[in-house]
């Protein structure tokens, strides 16, 4: 058996390949909601952006991330690569809205086809006993690339322009290091089946929370970016915001997974939800007004109380989908237990189409202020639908619990599988 060293210094050019995926993947949200902005697209076209990104994402997954490793781990993860770096250039040339959806959605494809390869290629290379350790490694990579992937955008606030061709370049290494690993990459396996309406059965909680965090998370770090900037505020102090979210997400995730491992998973699971509903309702009760506004606040203690408000919204939305999972996983038959963490990210993945369509919809129709208070419902709903849960269904029992772990959106192959 090799020694968890070992394994890391195997897997080393795959990690600094995804990394590099990592930081463009979480720069793009920002990137594109500012350049729709900065081009004089309406909310509509904006919001439509992460929904055609997200539908791309569900089709590469679920149906094309199994077709393209039959070709190879490198050569698939290469073309994948390939595809998204055409598509940063093309926002660099074109503002024709059609053209940018359908370059939005194809992108989605490709990454989740290189975010599979990536979980392949890491779960069925490392020993049963290292995976839990490393995958953990590899989440607190990740994590630290989506804080790091608004240096994107800080660097060049006045020309988004250049923001795509350093998208492109972050693309391209990747290729590079991936093709010149020295190691082998494995051979591909079956992939679990979707279980739609067993997860709703079975674990009611896990399936709307992962529908409502897809919902809320999708629109407020893809959406939200965009109105921003349409009042004016400058794309550096945007991209300082879409930060400390993800800022809150690493310091939260691991301490409310340990209490959740303790408790009903549920109480942790509400208390982040109403937390989140709190934050939401704050953002859409004070992010009003204008760039004038908000310049005035810079620099005083205002300032650090609104992103000490938004490191706790990332704390409690980004951190709920890791939370539901084990939830779901704490609910489900050992024999099933893939399948349902493929169900999740599912309907996960739903909600990452159904929030921006909504808030295409309602905008039209109500105004673009709408937005935020349609956040704020739907995480109240759940927040409420996981109270009465709690009230009318006893806790699953404590040998049935998983050990929690950190899970990426991303991800079909880290799933806890390890009952007590």
């Amino acid at each position: 058996m090799a020694r968890f060293s070992d394994q890391i210094h195997t897997l080393k050019y795959l990690f600094i390949a995804v990394a590099a995926i990592q930081l463009v993947t979480a720069a793009s949200g920002t990137i594109v909601a500012l350049y729709f902005a900065q081009t004089g697209a309406s909310q509509e076209i904006a919001a439509l952006a992460p929904a055609a990104y997200s539908l791309g994402f569900l089709i590469g997954c679920f149906y094309i991330a199994g077709w393209i490793t039959s070709i190879g781990h490198i050569r698939a993860f290469s073309a994948a690569a390939a595809i998204c770096a055409a598509a940063a250039l093309l926002f660099s040339v074109t503002e024709n809205e059609p053209t940018l959806l359908i370059v939005r959605l194809m992108t989605g494809v490709a990454t989740a086809g290189l975010f599979a390869i990536g979980d392949a290629w890491i779960s069925e290379t490392v020993d049963e006993k290292s995976r839990g350790r490393l995958l953990a490694v590899f989440a607190i990579i990740l994590g630290l690339m989506s804080v790091l992937s608004q240096v994107l955008v800080i660097v060049t606030p006045d020309d988004l322009n250049q923001s795509f061709v350093l998208m492109s370049l972050l693309y391209c290494l990747a290729i590079v290091v991936i093709a010149a690993t020295p190691s082998a990459p494995p051979e591909g396996k079956e992939r679990a089946n979707v279980r739609f309406k067993a997860l709703f059965q079975d674990a009611p909680t896990a399936a709307l929370g992962a529908l409502t965090v897809g919902i809320v998370s999708t629109v407020f770090m893809n959406v939200v970016p965009y109105r921003a900037a349409v009042i004016g505020i400058d794309a550096a102090d945007v991209a300082i915001g879409i930060a400390a979210i993800y800022v809150g997400r690493i310091l939260f995730l691991y301490p409310l997974g340990f209490v959740s491992d303790r408790m009903d998973r549920r109480r942790v699971i509400v208390v982040t939800a109403t937390v989140a509903t709190g934050a939401l309702a704050a953002f859409a009760t004070f992010a009003t007004g204008d760039s004038a506004r908000h310049s005035a606040i810079v620099g005083t203690p205002l300032y650090i109380a609104m992103l000490a408000g938004l490191i706790l919204l990332g704390g409690s939305m980004l951190t709920l989908y890791s939370l539901l999972l084990a939830h779901a996983m704490d609910r489900t038959v050992p024999v099933y237990v893939a399948s349902s963490a493929v169900t999740m990210l599912f309907v996960f993945t739903i909600g990452g189409i159904a929030g921006p369509l909504m808030t295409s919809v309602l905008s039209a129709v109500f105004g673009d202020a709408v937005m935020g208070w349609m956040l704020v419902l739907a995480m109240a709903v759940f927040a409420g639908f996981t109270a009465f849960r709690i009230k009318t269904v006893a806790p699953a029992a404590r040998a049935e619990q998983t050990h929690f772990k950190a899970t990426e959106t991303t991800s079909l192959k880290s799933v806890p599988t390890q009952k007590r």
